[in-house]
């Protein structure tokens, strides 16, 4: 029997639908870390270029997790409320916004 090495969670949306989270695969997990790397920056200096820069690194999870959200800015921003984000950032990208060792935990402040 395989054992898994990862943790799959199943969250629900705000339209009542479910997705379930997990890991992404290396090949997201290249585009998610390249949006993230935006955020050290110096050039970003409010809180609003910082929800688009996690707004489209969660895009880029739901590539994997759910297409059909990730294609539509929109119904991106009307179905997933900040913390959702923020639990789908961590769970598949593995971003923890209060882990002292990342570049962008300075900005857990700014939000």
């Amino acid at each position: 029997m395989p054992t898994t090495v990862y943790n799959i969670e199943e969250i629900e949306l705000s339209d009542g639908s479910s997705l379930i989270i997990r890991p992404l695969t290396i090949k997201y997990l290249k585009k998610f870390l390249a949006v993230i790397k935006k955020a050290d920056s110096p050039e970003i200096q409010s809180e609003e270029e910082i929800m688009e820069i996690f707004s489209e690194a969660a895009m880029v999870c739901l590539q994997q997790l759910k297409p059909e959200l990730a294609e539509d800015l929109d119904k991106f921003e009307e179905i997933i409320e900040v913390p959702t984000m923020m639990k789908i950032l961590e769970l598949a990208g593995g971003l923890k916004l209060n882990d002292p060792n990342l570049g962008v935990a300075g900005l857990d402040g700014m939000i």
